[in-house]
């Protein structure tokens, strides 16, 4: 169709028929050429990637986020929020276990002695027999202990804090978190007492309850007498109680580990002051 724009210079020009409904005009051929070798494959890749490929381009990357920050803390010890006074005190035992495990200790081995030397109806305390328990908590029970509990005992068994930090049901599903659960338990119960606390235990005993002027020398070989003498009742009496408790110790999270340890030995720091307390 043409129209007619000048009568006295006749100029024809040519309208598509989709432009009078408002369609907007077809792509030039250059276009449709580009758009077509675009799409056809290329050696050595699939057609898929070819197809893809405009749409890659078309694209904008995101910048990639940081990945989380680790988690604070070393596993045993956490650096936990708080606010206030009370705050401060409650989640002291996961900010600072190795100082509760030394507070806990030596005040729950004397109050266990102090309660025993009550339940007895002694008329006067027996302070010297009070210091044996005071400082064997302190010394061996606080301090010693934290080495032998996290530092070594996690090292013989490399599961141990990993385990200890799951929830119940996924301690169900670890095997290797469950062997490394009863061998714990198995030293603890048949090494660690019996060839190393109770010796230690005799030995602080008959250090601070002899005389002065005694023969270190003396002193051990007069302790470890008495540990052979008892050495029999003194196992079962230990075993009968830790076996259980330990399986339990040794499940709980780490940071609670010592806490709840002591919570059973005050317990046992009874049964003991009131076995081996009093004897000289």
């Amino acid at each position: 169709r043409y129209v007619l724009r000048d009568s006295r210079r006749p100029r024809l020009t040519h309208q598509p028929h989709s432009s009078r409904r408002g369609r907007s005009p077809a792509p030039p051929r250059s276009m449709l050429r580009l758009a077509a070798r675009a799409r056809l494959p290329q050696p050595g890749g699939s057609g898929r990637q070819c197809l893809e490929q405009p749409r890659r381009r078309l694209t904008q990357a995101s910048r990639p986020t940081r990945a989380g920050a680790p988690p604070k803390g070393d596993g045993i010890s956490f650096d936990v929020e708080y606010s206030g006074l009370w705050g401060q005190i409650v989640t002291f035992p996961r900010r600072r276990p190795f100082a509760t495990n030394i507070i806990v200790a030596t005040v729950k081995t004397s109050l266990a002695d102090l309660a025993v030397q009550t339940a007895e109806g002694k008329e006067k305390i027996d302070w010297k027999r009070n210091g044996v328990f005071t400082a064997f908590g302190f010394a061996y029970l606080g301090v010693a202990q934290w080495f032998i509990y996290v530092s070594l005992f996690t090292r013989l068994c490399p599961n141990a804090i990993r385990f200890s930090n799951l929830s119940w049901a996924e301690k169900l599903k670890d095997r290797a978190g469950q062997i490394d659960l009863l061998k714990q338990t198995a030293l603890d119960n048949f090494i660690h007492y019996t060839f190393v606390y109770y010796p230690v235990f005799y030995t602080f005993k008959e250090l601070i309850q002899a005389d002065g002027g005694v023969d270190p020398s003396v002193v051990a070989g007069n302790a470890l007498a008495k540990y052979g003498k008892n050495c029999v009742q003194d196992n079962l009496y230990m075993w009968s109680l830790w076996v259980p408790g330990d399986l339990l110790v040794y499940a709980c999270p780490i940071w609670m580990r010592l806490p709840l340890n002591h919570a059973i030995s005050l317990a046992w720091t009874m049964i003991l002051s009131n076995l081996r307390g009093g004897e000289k």
